[in-house]
C-alpha cells in the first residue's frame, strides 16, 4: 500500500501533513541503518554512517532564530504565489 492510498479526500491537510511526515520517518530511519545520509540538526549539517558517530560538515548561518519563534507562534501558514517577472 503507498502513501497516497492512505489519503482520503474527506482528509484534511494537517492528517495528510503528519501521515507524510511519519512515511518520511520511516524511510530516513530504514536508509540511515544501512547507508550514509546528511541531515539537519541544530543547524548544522550532519553526516552519518551506519555504526559510527555523526560527523559534523558544515554549520548553516543565515537563520533567525528569533523570526522562527515568531513565526512558529502563529500556527499555520498560506503562501500565496507570485509571478515575478525577471525583466
Amino acid at each position: 500500500m503507498s502513501a497516497v492510498d492512505l489519503i482520503n479526500e474527506s482528509d484534511n491537510e494537517s492528517d495528510i501533513a503528519s501521515r507524510a511526515a511519519g512515511v518520511l520517518r520511516d524511510c530516513f530511519i530504514a536508509v540511515a541503518q544501512s547507508e550514509t545520509v546528511l541531515y539537519v540538526e541544530n543547524d548544522n549539517l550532519v553526516s552519518k554512517a551506519p555504526n559510527s558517530v555523526p560527523i559534523v560538515i558544515k554549520r548553516l548561518e543565515g537563520r533567525n532564530p528569533e523570526l522562527t519563534q515568531r513565526f512558529a507562534g502563529r500556527g499555520t501558514f498560506k503562501i500565496k504565489k507570485r509571478k515575478i517577472n525577471w525583466n
